[in-house]
C-alpha cells in the first residue's frame, strides 16, 4: 500500500498545472486546486507547506534567509524534479526489498554456516539505439551500450587467446576494432559527460553553448562529427553500431538534478515511510557529500549531482561488478520489422548483429584460424580421403591420453592432414614450412581455405563412393525384380487353373439348380391350387360372419337407444316432480313472505301513529296542568282519544310479529339447507349420467370401428373373390 501510494505521489505531480500570477508575472500559482488538495492527501503533508515549497525558494546568504517566488517554468522544473526523485527512492527500495527477500543469506537456516555464497545476476538493457531525433536519453543508452561493448569485446579476445593457449597454439597480435576512442570522448576530462556538467553549473549555460564547447575542444576527435547542415544544437558520434546525430535540445536542464531543500523539507514532513525515509536518507547522504566536496573547487562539487555524472558513476560501478563474474552474452535478434512469423529479412537480422558487435566477435575470434574441428569430427569426416577403415581408425586411437593429446587421435589426424594438405604448405624465404593447419590437444585449426579445400576433395571421394553404393544396389534391384517376376508367373499359372476348374465346377452347379427349379415348380402349383380353394372358403366365411356383424351392431344400436331414452326419462321424471314440488313450495313461501312483509308494513305504520297520538297526548297533558280550569274537558278528551287508541292498537302486537319473523327465518334456513341437499344429490346423479354416457359413447365407438373393419374386409375379400373368378 505504501508503494502504490508513492507511486500515485509521482502521477499525481504530473497533474498539476501552474500558471502566472495575475497580479505578478514573475510570481506563479497553481491552477488545478483540486489537484494540489490529492497531492496533499496523499503525501499526508498540510496543503499550505506543499504548496509553499512548489511555489517558493528559500534562499539563504551568510547567516540570513530569504524566501524567493518562482516563475512557472522553474516552478514546473522543480515539480518534475522532486517526481523523479521520488520514483527513484521508490525503485531503489523496491530493488533492495527483493534482494532482501530472496538473497540466501537472511531465508536460510543455516546461513551462517557457509563461508561464501555464490552470485548469479541478470542484466536486461536497452540495445543501440538510433532515431530519427535522438536525445538525452538516447546518449546515455548509447553510452551503456558502448561500455557493454568494451567488456564484450575483451571478453572475446580473452577468451580466445585461453582456447589457444590451452589448445597449445601460439597466437601471433590480433588486429580488431576497439571502441576506447568513443568511450573516451565521452567520459575524458573534456569528453561531454565533463563539458555537459560544466555547462549546468556555469550561469546561464545554455544547450548551444554546450554543442559548440564540446566541438571545439573536440575538434581533432575522429569519432565526433560536426557537419555544416548540422543545427546550432545538433552533434554527431560514430559509435560502433554507426553514426548518430543528437538534439541537445533541453540536455542542460535535464542533467540539472537539483532538488530544492523547500521541497526535501516538505518530503520529510510526509506520513508515506518510503517517501519520508528514502528521501531524507538521500538528503543526507547528498549534504554528506557536499561537505566532502567543500575542500575541492565549487565547479566540480556540484557537477557531481548531475544526472550523467550519477549515471556514470552507477556505470562504473555496474562495470566493476561484471567484471568480478563469469560473463555469459545471450543476443535477441528480431527476424523481420514487420513481426511475423516464419519470415526473416536477412538485411534486418544481419544490421541487428553488426549493430549488437556480434560479427566484430566472430572476426575476433576467426581472426588466426577461421575454422577448427574437434579430433573426433575430422578424423570421421576427412578419414575416407585415405581410405581409412574405421576399425583402423580404433586401433590407433590410443587407450591413454598423454600430455598435449587428450583424445588420443593427435598423430594418426596430423599424419593424415598432412598428406592430404601437402599442397597448401607454404615454405618462407628462411626455409619454414607452414602448414595449413595447426593441431591442438583436442581441436584441429584450419588456415584460410584449407576446411574448404578438404571438404572439396571430400565431396568428390563421396562422388566415387557411391557410384560403387549404386552399382549393388542397382544389382540387388535386378535380383529383387527376378525373383518377383518368378514369383508372379507361378501365381499366374495357378490363377489360371483355378479359373478353369471354377468354370467347370460352376456350370455343372447351374444345371443341377435348374433341374431343382422345375420340380419345385410342379409342387408350388400343386399348393397354389389348394391355397386358392382354402382362400374362396376364407372369404365366404368372413363375408357371413360380417353380415350376422353388421345385423347385430344394428341391433346392439337400437337396443342401446332405446335404453338411453327409458334410463333418461326414468332419471328425469323425479327430478321433474321435485323441481315442480320445490316450484309450488317456493310459490307458497314467497305468498306468505309478502303476506308477512305487508303486516309489518301495516304495523309500522301504526307504531308511528301512536308515537305521534302519544307525543301530542302528553302535549296536551302538559297543557291541562298549566290551565286548572280546562283540567275536566281535556281530560276527558284525552280519555276519549286513550281509548280510541287502545282499540285501534289492541289487534296489533309486536311480540307476535316477532316470532312470526324469527319462525319465517327458521323456516327458510331449514328449506336452504333441503335445497343445497337436493342440488348435492343432483350434482352426483348427474357425474354418474355423464361417466354412463362416456362408456356408451366409447362402446359406440369401437362398434363402429368394428363395423368399418368388416365393411373393409369384406371388400378386400370381394376383390379376391373377383380376381380368383378371372
Amino acid at each position: 500500500k505504501t508503494l502504490m501510494r508513492a507511486v500515485c505521489v509521482v502521477l499525481q505531480l504530473g497533474n498539476l498545472v501552474f500558471e502566472a500570477d495575475k497580479e505578478d508575472d514573475e510570481q506563479s500559482v497553481v491552477a488545478s486546486r483540486e489537484e494540489l488538495e490529492s497531492l496533499a492527501d496523499l503525501m499526508g503533508v498540510p496543503l499550505e507547506a506543499l504548496e509553499k515549497a512548489l511555489l517558493f525558494r528559500t534562499v539563504v546568504a551568510g547567516k540570513e534567509s530569504y524566501t524567493v517566488p518562482l516563475k512557472v517554468e522553474r516552478a514546473r522544473d522543480g515539480c518534475d524534479a522532486f517526481a523523479k526523485e521520488i520514483y527513484q527512492q521508490a525503485f531503489d527500495w523496491l530493488v533492495r526489498q527483493i534482494n532482501t527477500v530472496t538473497c540466501a543469506e537472511e531465508n536460510y537456516v543455516d546461513a551462517q554456516e557457509v563461508e561464501e555464497y555464490g552470485k548469479i545476476g541478470l542484466l536486461d538493457i536497452f540495445g543501440f539505439e538510433s532515431f530519427d531525433v535522438n536525445r538525452f536519453e538516447q546518449l546515455c543508452i548509447n553510452y551503456t551500450n558502448e561500455k557493454l561493448q568494451q567488456k564484450y569485446t575483451l571478453d572475446i579476445f580473452c577468451s580466445v587467446q585461453e582456447e589457444y593457449a590451452q589448445e597449445g597454439i601460439e597466437l601471433g597480435e590480433i588486429a580488431f576494432d576497439d571502441n576506447a576512442e568513443v568511450l573516451r570522448l565521452m567520459e575524458g576530462r573534456v569528453g561531454i559527460i565533463s563539458v555537459l556538467n560544466e555547462e549546468c553549473v556555469r550561469p546561464n549555460g545554455s544547450d548551444t553553448g554546450f554543442v559548440s564547447k564540446i566541438k571545439t575542444v573536440n575538434a581533432e576527435a575522429v569519432h565526433l562529427i560536426s557537419e555544416k547542415l548540422h543545427r546550432p544544437t545538433e552533434f554527431a558520434i560514430q559509435h560502433y553500431a554507426g553514426k548518430v546525430t543528437y538534439d541537445a535540445t533541453n540536455f542542460v536542464q535535464k542533467n540539472t538534478d537539483a532538488l530544492p531543500k523547500d521541497v526535501v523539507d516538505v518530503a520529510c514532513m510526509s506520513s508515506n515511510e518510503i517517501i519520508q525515509v528514502e528521501i531524507k536518507a538521500a538528503a543526507e547522504s547528498k549534504m554528506g557529500t557536499d561537505k566532502d566536496a567543500s575542500m575541492r573547487p565549487a565547479t566540480r562539487g556540484a557537477a557531481n549531482h548531475t544526472v550523467t555524472s550519477k549515471f556514470k558513476h552507477q556505470l562504473s560501478h555496474l562495470m566493476h561488478a561484471i567484471s568480478k563474474t563469469k560473463t555469459r552474452y545471450i543476443r535477441c535478434i528480431k527476424p523481420n520489422p514487420e513481426k511475423v512469423p516464419l519470415k526473416m529479412n536477412m538485411a534486418s537480422s544481419a544490421e541487428q548483429l553488426r549493430c549488437a558487435g556480434v560479427v566484430a566477435a566472430v572476426t575476433i575470434s576467426r581472426v588466426a584460424f577461421p575454422n577448427r574441428l574437434i579430433h573426433e569430427t575430422a578424423m570421421e569426416r576427412f578419414a575416407c580421403l585415405e581410405q581409412i577403415e574405421g576399425n583402423d581408425i580404433v586401433d590407433e586411437k590410443k587407450e591413454e591420453t598423454i600430455d598435449g593429446d587428450l583424445t588420443g587421435l593427435r598423430d594418426s589426424l596430423s599424419t593424415l592432414l598432412t598428406s592430404l594438405l601437402k599442397e597448401l604448405e607454404t615454405t618462407a624465404e628462411d626455409g619454414t614450412v607452414t602448414k595449413a593447419f595447426e593441431m591442438g590437444k583436442s581441436r584441429v585449426y584450419f588456415r584460410t581455405g584449407a576446411l574448404e579445400f578438404l571438404e572439396a576433395r571430400r565431396l568428390v571421394a563421396l562422388g566415387s563412393f557411391s557410384t560403387s553404393i549404386e552399382r549393388v544396389v542397382r544389382g540387388f534391384t535386378a535380383r529383387s525384380v527376378f525373383w518377383k517376376l518368378k514369383y508372379a508367373a507361378i501365381d499366374s499359372q495357378a490363377n489360371a487353373r483355378r479359373t478353369i476348374d471354377r468354370k467347370n465346377f460352376l456350370q455343372k452347379k447351374q444345371a443341377c439348380i435348374v433341374m431343382e427349379c422345375w420340380v419345385r415348380t410342379i409342387f408350388a402349383k400343386r399348393e397354389l391350387k389348394r391355397l386358392q380353394r382354402e382362400a374362396a372358403a376364407v372369404m365366404i366365411q368372413s363375408k357371413w360372419r360380417s353380415i350376422q356383424a353388421v345385423l347385430m351392431f344394428v341391433e346392439c344400436k337400437k337396443a342401446a337407444v332405446t335404453i338411453q331414452k327409458i334410463s333418461r326419462g326414468a332419471i328425469q321424471r323425479p327430478k321433474y316432480r321435485q323441481a315442480l314440488k320445490e316450484a309450488e313450495e317456493e310459490a307458497r313461501v314467497n305468498s306468505k313472505l309478502a303476506a308477512l312483509q305487508k303486516r309489518l308494513k301495516e304495523a309500522e305504520m301504526k307504531w308511528i301513529q301512536a308515537d305521534k297520538q302519544r307525543i301530542a297526548a302528553e302535549k296536551r297533558a302538559e297543557g291541562l296542568v298549566s290551565s286548572p280550569g280546562g283540567v275536566a274537558e281535556s281530560g276527558t278528551e284525552g280519555l276519549g282519544e286513550s281509548e280510541e287508541e287502545k282499540k285501534v292498537d289492541s289487534p296489533v302486537n309486536p311480540q307476535e310479529l316477532i316470532q312470526e319473523s324469527n319462525e319465517m327465518v327458521e323456516y327458510f334456513k331449514q328449506e336452504v339447507f333441503k335445497l343445497k341437499s337436493a342440488n348435492y344429490l343432483l350434482r352426483t346423479d348427474l357425474a354418474a349420467l355423464r361417466e354412463a354416457n362416456q362408456h356408451l359413447s366409447e362402446h359406440n365407438l369401437s362398434l363402429e370401428a368394428s363395423h368399418s373393419a368388416l365393411k373393409q374386409n369384406v371388400i378386400k375379400m370381394s376383390q379376391s373373390n373377383m380376381r380368383l373368378a378371372v
